[in-house]
């Protein structure tokens, strides 16, 4: 598979080097000579220097042999005219453009067949929808949802007092009463796809699948509890903050305020959300705390454009008694790592929640979600088995994985979801929940075409 993209910054480099770690042909357009100089140190890919609307730049890279376009730059603009460009010189070809402008999506914006796109991104719907799902959810982790199954992954960090420390993963199963599956499991730079004998130490990151009913009783037995956030405080009115709380009912929105230091920005939210509180302060004002009570508050999400600034908000908040905390990484990923030691509950970066969106559409029409885990090292994706899918009709005992990938759960056509034995037979309707490591991923993924 050949993937052409457009701009190489934050997301466009993230979605490079997954692609090139599933051994794809990726090649970069990029017209800042030292993004692109930077792009060509990193990542094992071609890299030209030009305009992604400069017909003999898209004839220099062969994009009539390409499988994918992919328009990341940072201009709707030139997204839009990018891909309207390709599609006239090669019909056939799948284009996708991260579209940020809220005039051009929506009900009332441009349809998503528009100048030869074939699907839309916008980026901070995409970080919103993720946010909504973890509130939904109870805040337990970082967790990931599905479009078509009710089971979820949570990501789950094991300290030295973990009842699951010090256990293999056969042991973990017999000793809860509850039905799961470790997908993977991440240990300092190592990715491991377990087996029933895999040992979990602490230092350990474990994704862990299972359906709402089987993870309270497994978080139960940790230690925590399913929170439902009744008094949410949030910092920052930036566009992810508009599109989180078009999400909320006006119901849930009467719980809720905004810390926000600019007028005008105040002015706007308070207009368009007439029930939340909209506070114009400075939230690195000491007394800011104090004077809102924001430490008799469920929640503190930090959602302004400073990396720095919400790490240190959210941080700062469940010291003082919030009792769960989610921060935005939107410049920096190298953060995410940091952050998620400082005892902040969600940690959502902005480019891998775009990357998932575009490697959705880059997996095919019977792929209708995916999800990147741990950096990048595995990935999740949810499928359905057609009647022409490879293995329809075969136990999933018969079909060799090779230890390179697991199927973690299976929702059947009736909408019921479960935890599968080897005795299972796939069925024509059932949509599977695949994790695999990057590098496995094409050979996994092939027995399922």
């Amino acid at each position: 598979m050949k993937v052409v993209i457009l701009g190489a910054g934050r997301r466009g480099t993230l979605l490079a080097r997954h692609l090139i770690q599933e051994r794809k042909d990726v090649v970069i357009i990029e017209s800042d000579p030292r993004r692109a100089a930077e792009a060509q140190t990193k990542l094992d890919c071609m890299v030209i220097i030009g305009s992604g609307t400069d017909k003999h730049i898209l004839s220099e890279v062969s994009i009539e042999s390409a499988d994918a376009f992919v328009a990341l730059s940072d201009s709707d603009e030139v997204n839009l005219v990018a891909c309207g460009i390709v599609e006239a010189m090669s019909p056939n070809l799948t284009t996708v453009a991260a579209i940020r402008n809220l005039t051009y999506t929506g009900s009332d914006g441009l349809p998503e067949t528009v100048l030869g796109i074939d699907y839309i991104v916008n980026p901070e719907a995409e970080t919103a929808r993720s946010i909504y799902d973890i509130i939904e959810r109870g805040i337990f982790s970082d967790i990931i949802t599905f479009n078509k199954t009710n089971l979820i992954l949570y990501n789950i960090y094991i300290n030295e007092k973990s009842k699951f420390a010090g256990k293999d993963v056969q042991t973990l199963r017999n000793m809860l009463k509850a039905e799961f599956v470790i997908t993977a499991i991440n240990r300092g730079d190592q990715g491991i796809v377990p087996s029933g004998n895999t040992v979990v130490f602490p230092g350990d990151t474990i994704s862990l699948v299972a359906s709402d009913e089987d993870i309270e009783i497994i978080f139960k037995v940790i230690g925590r509890e399913k929170l439902k956030a009744r008094k949410i405080a949030i910092v920052g009115g930036s566009k992810i903050a508009r599109f989180l709380l078009r999400d909320f009912s006006p119901s849930k929105r009467k719980n809720i305020v905004l810390v926000e230091q600019d007028a005008t920005v105040c002015e706007t939210f308070a207009s368009l959300f007439p029930e939340i509180l909209v506070i114009k302060a400075d939230i690195t004002d000491e007394t800011i705390f104090d004077d809102e009570k924001l430490d008799t508050f469920d929640l503190l999400i930090a959602l302004t454009d400073n990396d720095e600034l919400n790490i240190i908000t959210a941080s700062y908040a469940k010291r003082i008694g919030v009792d769960r905390a989610i921060t935005l990484i939107k410049n920096n990923n190298n953060y995410i790592r940091l952050a998620r030691h400082l005892d902040i509950d969600s940690v959502i970066s902005v480019s891998q929640a775009t990357v998932d969106s575009l490697l959705r559409y880059l997996r095919g029409t019977n792929v209708s979600s995916v999800h990147s885990l741990f950096g990048g090292r595995f990935e999740i994706f949810e499928f359905t088995i057609t009647e022409t899918t490879k293995n329809v009709g075969h136990q999933l005992k018969d079909i060799n994985m090779r230890n390179k990938g697991i199927i973690a759960g299976i929702t059947k056509a009736t909408k019921e979801s479960i935890v599968p034995t080897g005795n299972y037979r796939l069925e024509q309707g059932d949509v599977l929940l695949v994790a695999a490591s990057r590098e496995s991923l094409s050979a996994v993924q092939q027995l399922f075409e």
